[in-house]
């Protein structure tokens, strides 16, 4: 069972260690930021009103980390930024990322996000094909970055 709990400032460790791992740092770090930067922009979060962090869980155990955040002017109000990725590596290529995104989003969708935004690097074609799995689409490729969208199913 797939579950999110808020992050703490005592999951500063664990994200470390993700957020170092091979399969995460070259698709989370942004513009040559180290892990650290990255750990404390995460835990930056906890009780912000720009968004919110949590540890993504499986049957209980900690298996990788997401947030959402408030989108730009560029964005209807009410959009919403996700980022995900899953820090046990043992876990990735199992088909858990469609389905903790899908999980993820239809929970924001619900609470009335007008919109999802995920942005992956072009270059993570995993990454791209798990959130379409998930019910984003790509709307636009800007350099090294796909922008994908999901938006709230309007009823007939």
């Amino acid at each position: 069972m797939i579950s999110f709990r808020p992050l703490k400032d005592s999951d500063a460790g664990l994200l470390l260690i993700w957020m170092s791992s091979p399969h995460v740092q070259p698709f989370w770090t942004e513009n040559g930021s180290k892990p650290e930067d990255e750990v404390e922009q995460a835990l930056d979060l906890i009780g912000s009103d720009e968004g919110a962090p949590f540890i993504i869980e499986l049957n209980k155990r900690p298996i990788g980390y997401i947030q959402y955040y408030a989108c730009g002017p560029d964005q209807p109000e009410g959009a919403l930024g996700i980022d995900l990725f899953i820090g046990d590596v043992s876990l990735t290529g199992e088909g858990l990322g469609p389905q903790i995104l899908r999980q993820f989003s239809d929970n924001l969708l619900a609470k009335g996000a007008t919109r999802l935004i995920i942005d992956p690097a072009s270059s993570n074609a995993r990454a791209i094909s798990a959130f379409r799995k998930a019910g984003f689409e790509i709307y636009e490729t800007c350099g090294d970055i796909t922008l994908m969208s999901r938006n709230p199913k309007l009823s007939a």
